[in-house]
């Protein structure tokens, strides 16, 4: 590798490191004294739309970097099946939710339906690329011969980064995020395209919202 290559690929793992640090303490910078006399959306659109300008400049810096961060479409005749199967499991894990923690489905208001979808929308494609785009491709990158070391390094950092969760000793949810992490990235790595993570990840917010969204309206998922 010559020395513009090992260059673009210092800057794109160091831009890696900082957008991983940012997100630690995305909560704490959207609740700052910045964010919190301005409308109540303008705070996760700034984060969001930061995710994606790290996105785009990662992935121009690195060689190659749409194919290595799984920015492609993938073939249709596995991303669709997996999509799927994705969607399935997350009806099934909002089902169980529902039934073993509130004894029944307590669905979302209607009256937040459509702002709640919204932001699971923009979380699951923020989420999916910093973790399953950037974060494993970098890690898949470093660690070709160790693809699945690398899926589950990034899914437990992926847990680590849900700070809320172990303030709140939520073990549910906790173990959740990590096995939601795996499993993306298990999807993304079959694939070669984040895309059915993305979709799989907005499925099990949204399923929760309609099994259980009635109880939780309170706390972000």
């Amino acid at each position: 590798m010559g020395f513009f290559e090992s260059l673009r690929l210092a800057i794109a793992l160091g831009l890696t490191i900082f957008m991983v640090l940012l997100r630690f303490d995305a909560e704490r910078i959207m609740r700052s004294d910045y964010f919190r006399y301005r409308t109540a959306w303008f705070a996760p659109l700034s984060y969001y739309l930061l995710v994606l300008l790290f996105a785009v400049g990662i992935a121009w810096i690195l060689p190659s970097g749409r194919a290595r961060l799984f920015l492609t479409g993938g073939p249709p005749d596995t991303v669709l099946p997996v999509m799927l199967a994705f969607a399935g499991v997350a009806l099934l894990n909002a089902a169980v939710l529902a039934y073993l923690r509130f004894g029944g489905v307590v669905p979302l208001p209607t009256e937040l339906l459509a702002s709640r979808i919204l932001g699971a929308a923009a979380n699951a494609i923020a989420e999916e690329i910093q973790f399953r785009s950037i974060v494993l491709g970098m890690l898949v990158f470093a660690l070709p011969n160790y693809g699945t070391a690398a899926n589950a390094l990034q899914a437990v950092l992926y847990g680590i980064v849900h700070r809320r969760l172990w303030r709140e000793r939520d073990w549910y949810f906790l173990a959740g995020s990590v096995i939601l992490g795996y499993a993306a990235g298990a999807a993304t790595l079959a694939t070669g395209s984040v895309i059915p993570a993305i979709v799989g990840h907005f499925a099990v917010t949204v399923s929760i919202f309609a099994f259980a969204g009635g109880r939780l309206r309170q706390r972000p998922i």
